[in-house]
């Protein structure tokens, strides 16, 4: 008996060939068309389970009492790989006496795939803002493999875990995975040795956008110098700058995404926050009263702080909705705007074309009147509702 003339190994999807030999080299055709009298599955690096072997047997596109193929072959070391529970996988084809036409026997050896049992959250202390090891757990995720444990998901949950980190502050936190396997080797704990480190304090906040007086906002912020620095809070203040901007009229600010550098001897940062106030903007609505309250709830330009034209468009379509609540069915709603001192690259100034052509970085310093003109129309009241065509539905 000849053992071992041919292997045949799948991992990680791909196919290779390894020849072995016993005075003579093997080809894979020397066994095209031979009869299989038997064929067996073991596992290696874990102990042999008859059901879980014959789950395992019943996956294979090769039988006992049949001629070999090696496409039949190839099948069914993807098959086995397809289950998503072997990690490796290969056959040892076994020559049964000396003929070079007879029988073989057919050996798969099977390194079960390792699954996720338990992800451990091992926190040290935390001496900044609060983190709680449920924060950190919400960055895990071995979902996408089907719990299948790789080195390269482990390693990807921990750069999520520090990603995290950093973006509250604790720049200089370590994550350490470390893995256990269980004691039939088929499925390991996780744990995730977390580090915070000293949380990074602020150093200063500067805000620089032309026409804009930060003093009037710069009390309100929450990152003052020598507060712990957060991304939250960052984007926080960022929103009370714009606020800020809009409440004095410049409904569409250009803030650039603040920067923050990092000195790492001193672990403390410093912000910069850039951008233009954008012009000056007025909203009026002719022919309908709203208050100015109103004009904040329906009007994105108002609210957001955009003069885009899709959010211009878009107010006409709520004062719209609005009058129709009021029983102006028919109502129609336009919208015009106008420049002053308008640049050459405006266009047409005065219009609905004027709308599309607003840019709020070029039309700093300029003024912008928005117009909604509102034709009512004849205003109605609903008396009757009639559903006619069915007799499903009660009114």
């Amino acid at each position: 008996t000849h053992k071992l003339l041919l292997v045949v190994m799948l991992g990680f999807s791909l196919l290779t060939v390894a020849r072995a030999s016993t005075g003579k080299d093997a080809r894979i055709e020397d066994y095209e068309g031979r009869q299989i009298t038997a064929v067996e599955l073991v596992f290696e690096g874990s102990a042999n389970q008859p059901a879980a072997q014959a789950e395992f047997l019943a996956l294979l596109k090769v039988a006992p009492n049949t001629t070999y193929s090696a496409v039949h072959v190839r099948d069914s070391l993807q098959a086995l790989f397809d289950s998503g529970r072997v990690a490796n996988a290969r056959v040892e084809v076994v020559e049964e006496g000396t003929a070079r036409t007879g029988p073989v026997r057919l050996r798969f050896v099977v390194q079960r795939q390792v699954q996720v049992g338990e992800v451990r959250i091992d926190l040290g202390p935390v001496t900044g803002s609060p983190i709680s090891t449920d924060e950190l757990r919400g960055q895990i995720s071995f979902a996408q493999s089907g719990n299948r444990l790789t080195k390269q998901l482990i390693l990807r949950n921990a750069d999520e875990i520090q990603i995290y980190l950093r973006d509250r502050g604790y720049f200089n936190a370590t994550v350490e995975p470390v893995e256990q396997l269980g004691p039939r080797g088929l499925r390991a704990t996780v744990t995730y040795k977390v580090t915070p480190g000293e949380q990074a304090r602020v150093e200063a906040f500067a805000i620089q956008i032309a026409g804009f007086d930060a003093s009037t906002v710069r009390n309100s912020l929450t990152l003052q110098p020598g507060v712990p620095f957060t991304r939250d809070a960052l984007g926080e203040d960022v929103k009370r700058v714009r606020d800020a901007l809009i409440n004095l009229g410049f409904l569409s600010p250009v803030l650039d995404d603040a920067s923050v550098e990092r000195d790492a001897e001193k672990n403390t940062v410093k912000i910069l926050l850039k951008g233009a106030v954008g012009p000056k903007v007025t909203v009026t609505v002719k022919n309908y009263e709203m208050s100015d309250k109103t004009q904040r709830e329906l009007l994105p330009v108002k609210r957001e702080g955009n003069v885009d034209f899709s959010a211009i468009v878009e107010g006409a379509r709520r004062i719209r909705n609005k009058l129709q609540e009021d029983g102006y069915f028919f109502a129609d709603v336009t919208e015009v705007c106008t420049v002053s001192n308008p640049p050459p690259d405006l266009g047409s100034n005065g219009t609905d074309e004027t709308c599309q052509n607003l840019n709020p970085t070029s039309l700093t310093g300029h003024n912008v009147t928005i117009e909604y003109n509102v034709e009512q129309g004849r205003r109605f009241r609903l008396t009757d509702i009639r559903i006619t065509g069915t007799n499903h539905l009660t009114y």
